[in-house]
């Protein structure tokens, strides 16, 4: 409640404000918006809670209740929402299966905890991209502030005052390493102290890392672990990957402050009256800054660097993410990974070819943070590593960010060779029918559904992919022999699926055995990963009708992976606000979120994979296109609005050639359109046109 009346207050004044008279949300407005969205505990909890997670996009962690990390003796206790440890993107191995493994190095924590704790507060800032936990016991007190610098991205701080006593603090580089597929690795680590700073070598398989930690509390090498003594008063902590420590605590932690307050003033952001949605903009963006990165490190785990359940990233998944990026204007690190994925063309077509002896690249179900020589041999884990439908996801991610781009160079050399390489895989394995559609058949393979079996034909997504991938290589100019153009013209094998529910079956094999028994509502990627359709189908409208009868265990409600995620974005482009509020209420009452709405857990209830920011990326899609959607090629404004207050939106980019500003209530908006490129487009109906930095101010009737 009392979050609730802030934000009331809050948007009281920003109605009054400079924004509502000139249509520019001010710096301090920005701030208040960001800030209202803290995480701030009052209680001291004994028992397990959600960690707090940060990073820089290359080094992150969680942190636990007392600041830093859980001490490992307490692990089965207070573990239950997944792991608090350190972990990089520039430290993994190749291990089981010939794989790749984001592994971790360390932990810091509580040498001994107190009994009972009279006086606690901690918070998690967002704008300065910090997280403090102050507590009392006995007459002391200790305040902890950490922070992963957003410059120097090899940089952890963390500083520790200390009123009376405190206990010391043991880094622990860890010995044993529990790793995806039952994998237990053994981690050797050598410590030295070079000049004034400590050296730690980490050896894990083939891969060698070096850590610094530098530190003005009293430093004791004990049993292969470092024990700070804390001073009384400031004790300041750093620890660095890979190279030396040249900075100091303080200009680290300003640094990496001011880089924070200038990424939430000048990146697109989207304020709204209800609280829960704003902490849900606010904690994603957050965590997609604090798991990704612009330097072509790879793909991080879904659940960031918070260690939880996977150890490598996935295409399909970060392309959820990879949305919002260029939404919101982070088109840098967006075309960072397009350029990356395109550097490894040879490597994907090799590993097609030997997985699947076809031509083209069927996009890796997960991507390697190594090379692509030896990995996966001789074989994968499992069957969903054969899962056909992912190049869609990498060519739209590819596409879009080439519109965003807008140079011509840059298409020609990074987006073309990539969306031909997709379309080259889904011709490899179309075979035309003699009912003369073009069906597509491949084994080994497997479908996105992950229920649906192995070896179908005609699976659903792979369909969905591959007129995405052929509809963008004819764009390009790419079908060259007009082989393209006939599959299109002929047709894909829809109309074989089409079930007399009016919906298309997930596969041909299977049919109406799926219905109900589905992990994933397939028949909504339409409306919710690759626009293929001009308007909503009526296929996908009826797909969307009955989504809880689709998917397994929905109606309880229960939802696995980033299911209620689609839900929610198919709805938002279907613009039915009834049926949006029902699954946004399902995010609690199916225990898809927690309680104090920190992260998203991977399925409902299941606890070890908290902050799974894939279903963010889903979530906050589908918060903004509520508010501002290009999904259909033209600009909607409120298609989908559930709140009843005014709704502001600063600097969100439209591929259609714009960004957009204004304020929206219930019956009209009042936008400020800025042109990035030459533009027309169609506006709730009405045709603008623009030149590039050309600005102009709308004002709307929404029906």
């Amino acid at each position: 409640m009392f979050k609730k009346v802030i934000l009331i207050t809050f948007f009281l004044f920003l109605s009054s404000s400079a924004f509502a008279q000139n249509s520019v949300i001010s710096k301090r407005d920005i701030e208040k918006a960001i800030r209202s969205t803290d995480v701030v505990r009052k209680t001291y909890a004994d028992t397990a809670v959600i960690n707090l997670y940060q990073g820089n996009g290359v080094f992150g962690s969680s942190y636990g209740p007392l600041g830093l990390h859980i001490n490992p003796a307490k692990n089965a206790a207070l573990t239950k929402y997944g792991k608090t440890e350190y972990y990089t993107m520039n430290y993994f191995v190749r291990g089981k299966y010939a794989a790749d493994y984001l592994v971790p190095l360390a932990k810091f924590y509580w040498e001994n905890e107190p009994e009972k704790i009279t006086k606690y507060n901690q918070t998690q800032s967002y704008y300065d991209g910090t997280i403090s936990t102050y507590f009392e016991y006995e007459k002391n007190k200790i305040d902890v502030k950490t922070w992963f610098d957003a410059v120097n991205k090899n940089i952890a701080g963390l500083k520790v005052s200390v009123q009376g006593k405190a206990s010391d603090i043991v880094f622990k580089p860890l010995d044993i390493l529990e790793v995806h597929y039952d994998q237990k690795l053994t981690q050797i680590s050598k410590i030295t102290n070079e000049n004034d700073q400590w050296k730690i070598e980490l050896l894990c398989l083939d891969k060698t890392i070096i850590v610094y930690l530098k530190t003005n509390a009293a430093v004791k090498l004990q049993d292969s672990n470092l024990v700070l003594t804390l001073n009384q008063g400031e004790n300041d902590i750093l620890l660095s990957v890979k190279e030396p420590i040249v900075i100091s605590a303080e200009k680290s932690l300003t640094q990496s402050t001011d880089w924070w307050h200038n990424k939430w003033q000048t990146m697109g952001l989207l304020i709204v009256p209800e609280i829960h949605a704003q902490q849900m903009w606010v904690r994603s963006m957050a965590q997609f800054l604090y798991s990704f990165n612009d330097q072509k490190l790879g793909l991080p785990p879904p659940m960031g660097f918070t260690g939880n359940h996977w150890n490598f990233g996935y295409p399909q998944d970060v392309s959820f993410v990879h949305t919002m990026l260029l939404s919101t204007g982070n088109i840098d690190m967006a075309k960072s990974w397009i350029e990356y994925f395109s550097e490894r063309i040879p490597g994907m077509k090799a590993y097609t070819k030997r997985l699947m002896n076809v031509d083209g690249i069927m996009a890796p179900w997960v991507f390697p943070l190594g090379d692509f020589e030896g990995y996966h041999t001789p074989s994968v884990p499992n069957k969903f590593y054969y899962e056909i439908h992912n190049s869609g996801y990498l060519a739209r991610m590819t596409y879009e960010t080439a519109v965003f781009v807008n140079d011509q160079s840059w298409t020609d050399q990074y987006a073309k060779p990539l969306i031909s390489e997709t379309a080259k895989f889904y011709k490899s394995i179309a075979k035309k029918g003699e009912d003369n559609l073009w069906h597509l058949s491949i084994k080994p393979s497997t479908g996105q559904d992950e229920k649906g079996g192995v070896d179908q034909d005609d699976y659903l997504c792979a369909l969905f992919s591959a007129e995405y991938c052929l509809q963008k290589a004819i764009e390009y100019n790419l079908d060259e022999d007009g082989a393209y153009a006939k599959i299109l013209n002929d047709g894909l094998a829809f109309p074989a699926l089409k079930s007399k529910r009016g919906i298309y079956f997930t596969n041909k094999g299977r049919g109406e055995s799926d219905f109900g028994n589905q992990k994933h509502p397939v028949q909504l990627n339409p409306l919710a990963f690759l626009p293929i359709e001009k308007t909503v189908s009526a296929t996908s409208k009826t797909a969307y009708d009955l989504r809880y009868y689709i998917t397994m265990s929905a109606k309880k409600p229960y939802f696995y992976g980033w299911t209620l995620g689609e839900f929610l974005l198919a709805g938002s482009r279907i613009g039915n606000v009834a049926e949006w509020q029902k699954d946004w209420d399902n995010l609690r009452k199916a225990n898809y979120v927690d309680k104090e709405w920190i992260q998203v857990f991977e399925t409902s209830g299941v606890y070890k994979d908290s902050y799974y920011n894939i279903t963010n990326g889903l979530i906050t899609q589908s918060l903004l296109n509520n508010i501002v959607s290009d999904w259909y090629g033209k600009l909607e404004i409120a298609k989908c609005n559930p709140w009843k207050e005014k709704v502001f939106i600063k600097d969100i980019y439209s591929k259609l050639g714009v960004t957009v500003s204004g304020e929206i209530d219930q019956t009209s908006a009042l936008l400020v359109l800025t042109a990035w490129k030459d533009c027309e487009f169609d506006l709730n109906g009405e045709k603008i046109s623009l030149k590039k930095n050309e600005k102009i101010q709308k004002k709307i009737a929404l029906k």
